[in-house]
């Protein structure tokens, strides 16, 4: 049995394959899908708390309690903290250190998607129904936004510790506590909270822009992490990747005897499961991880069976912009959003022009390519003035784009984390590129 919309509240009942007499964890939100997978219960809501419940008897049906009747627009059941993290330090870490530090030598663009979304959708929320966000089409830019996609929370068991396990960079790591976790980018927050070791999150860094995470302490200055600020939380493990800086902080933790995992940096679909593997093993709950490596790659992989349902092929600029530090630059080869508009069925023109992850733009630039569709970062939208203020800038204002007023805008915490929500993100992202046609 499926609930649709207008029913919320709980769970009553859970029909799947085989359910287990542990689901007793009442869900507070509009529920559209259950089923097991891996150990665990997969609960889908279409907005609100997703949950993913570890089981352990196998019986046929669970019920829960009753749900009553409401208007699916107006569930709003675990309010958010508002985000605090400034526009400067959120967004893609991607860039080098070099291109962070020297955004004054940038040029700017001056003259010159057998069950509905499957188990998956768990990670997707409701990417089509109750709580989508509506398709506009009156001029204003189309925006896929993290809180229509709730992040899936595992029931992880204790963890067994301790455990050693080797970091990206080759250095071994062995971790005995995991009740004290800084988390030094969005992507590695984002697997943290999924495990469901959250409550032991104590330190984050400015990049991070999870709600849920708001109050936590930051430990980093824009993208520079302060030792000083990380020794004084008393953290039992710190997990970064290889992006995270600078190298003296880091080791200056490492000989203060702080574990420092440093887990790949992911930029496909297919370097996935690694980041999440890792992680899991060092904090002693490699279940869970599993569980939520099946999760998101059957996520993914019914997206990319929806997409080829759609058959216009957009040509697509995905643009990082802060217009406050004005730096404007085109996304290309391995910049994350490459595969993630292939995925989507799309062309993303920096790539298929053969330029790097990020190359700084002119404006004739931009017009030779003249894409048909925008894709940028919300923050990066903001910084610019909005879409008028994006479509008005010299280059940008003279694209197809401009003209249909054709702008995706992605949020930071969603567009290239590559984690449990990408499967939900490329649905949409699919959704939406489908509105534009091609002249290729």
């Amino acid at each position: 049995m499926i609930l649709g919309c207008g029913r919320t509240g709980v769970l009553t009942e859970v029909e799947v394959e085989t359910v287990v007499e542990t689901v007793v964890e009442t869900v507070d939100a509009t529920v559209l899908d259950a089923t097991v997978l891996g150990g665990f219960v997969v609960v889908t809501p279409a907005r609100g708390s997703a949950s993913v419940v570890e089981t352990t008897t196998l019986v046929g049906t669970a019920s829960l309690v009753d749900s009553t009747s409401v208007d699916c627009g107006a569930v709003s059941t675990v309010p958010q903290p508002p985000t605090t993290t400034s526009n400067h330090a959120a967004g893609n870490q991607r860039l080098s250190t070099r291109l962070r530090r020297a955004s004054a030598r940038l040029i700017p663009l001056e003259a010159m998607s057998r069950r509905w979304l499957l188990v998956g959708s768990l990670l997707m929320g409701v990417v089509t129904g109750c709580g989508s966000t509506p398709v506009e089409t009156d001029g204003v830019a189309r925006f896929i936004l993290s809180q229509d996609y709730p992040l899936p929370t595992l029931a992880a068991p204790e963890p067994s510790l301790p455990t050693s396990v080797t970091g990206a960079d080759g250095v071994v790591v062995k971790v005995t506590d995991s009740s004290r976790i800084i988390v030094l980018n969005q992507a590695i927050a984002e697997i943290v909270v999924s495990l469901g070791l959250q409550n032991r999150i104590i330190g984050r860094d400015a990049t991070t822009t999870l709600d849920s995470l708001a109050d936590i302490a930051e430990v980093s200055s824009g993208h520079d992490i302060s030792a000083e600020r990380v020794l004084s939380l008393r953290p039992s493990v710190v997990i970064g990747d290889t992006r995270t800086g600078p190298r003296e902080a880091i080791e200056q933790l490492r000989s203060a005897g702080v574990p420092v995992l440093l887990a790949p940096e992911v930029w496909s679909l297919s370097a996935l499961p690694q980041r999440v593997s890792m992680i899991a093993e060092a904090l002693g709950v490699p279940s869970a991880g599993q569980a939520l490596i099946e999760v998101s790659e059957q996520a993914v992989a019914q997206a990319l069976q929806d997409v080829a349902a759609y058959t216009s092929v957009p040509r697509v600029a995905f643009l990082y912009v802060r217009g406050s530090a004005s730096v404007y630059l085109l996304g290309g080869s391995g910049s994350g959003a490459d595969e993630l508009l292939a995925a989507a069925g799309a062309i993303d023109i920096g790539a298929a022009n053969g330029l790097p992850a990020f190359t700084p733009l002119t404006a004739e630039a931009i017009v030779q390519v003249d894409p048909d569709v925008l894709l940028v970062m919300t923050r990066g939208l903001d910084s610019v003035g909005g879409i008028d203020g994006l479509l008005a800038l010299p280059g940008i204002s003279s694209t197809r784009a401009a003209k249909s007023r054709a702008v995706i805008a992605v949020d930071d915490d969603l567009l290239l984390s590559f984690g449990p929500r990408t499967g939900a993100l490329i649905s949409r992202l699919a959704e939406l590129l489908d509105m534009y046609s091609s002249d290729t």
